[in-house]
């Protein structure tokens, strides 16, 4: 019998004078369905020393930031990890490990990161483990994309940046099958991708 856990967590800022919203997670099990909606002012998701780890195989983990503070910082481990993070405006900072706590493995995973305006700096490093799948899209701000990968496997990333004080990055690595999408448009852009074998 599999145990499913579904996780919903809603930080939404009223029209109280509340000035932050966090939220922490540990979160391990298979099939789980982690979804988290932060609309207003301080935003956050991980930290008090980092959590928002998700472990175990067959993860989603949805994740929404809208306005303000922002930032995310998370790890998630296993098998067919599905990972949307949507974030509307203001000053971002993101940061996505699939394979780096806990356990070394993760792999099959789909990590999708998009982000509309602002102080940007979005991150991903995905450890080894095949068949990882990555997509970052930004809109405009800041930016600087990193992606890293360390491969073993297939590992395909796509990046539509379009605006601003760019800097992309991506970096693979061996063994085989490896792509790369880049689609930006205007500003400063300086794009570097370094595949390997």
């Amino acid at each position: 019998m599999k145990l499913k856990a579904i996780v919903f967590i809603m930080a939404v800022l009223g029209l109280t004078n509340v000035h932050s919203n966090e939220v922490y997670i540990d979160q391990v099990g298979d099939a789980s369905t982690v979804t988290i909606i932060q609309d207003g002012t301080g935003n956050k998701v991980g930290d008090s020393a980092t959590p928002v780890f998700i472990g175990g195989g067959s993860n989603v983990v949805s994740i929404s930031q809208i306005g303000t503070g922002n930032e995310l910082i998370m790890v998630v481990n296993g098998a067919a990890a599905e990972v949307l993070v949507d974030t509307t405006g203001s000053n971002n900072i993101q940061t996505i490990n699939c394979g780096t706590l806990g356990s070394a493995s993760c792999s099959g995973s789909t990590i999708k990161q998009v982000v509309t305006g602002d102080s940007n700096i979005i991150t991903q490093n995905l450890g080894t483990g095949a068949n990882h799948y990555s997509e970052i899209n930004v809109v405009g701000s800041t930016n600087t994309i990193t992606h890293t990968s360390t491969n073993a496997g297939a590992s395909t990333v796509n990046v539509t940046a379009t605006g601003d004080t760019n800097t992309i990055g991506v970096t693979q690595s061996g063994t085989t099958a490896k792509t790369v999408t880049i689609n930006s448009t205007g500003n400063s852009n300086n794009i570097s991708v370094n595949q390997s074998n």
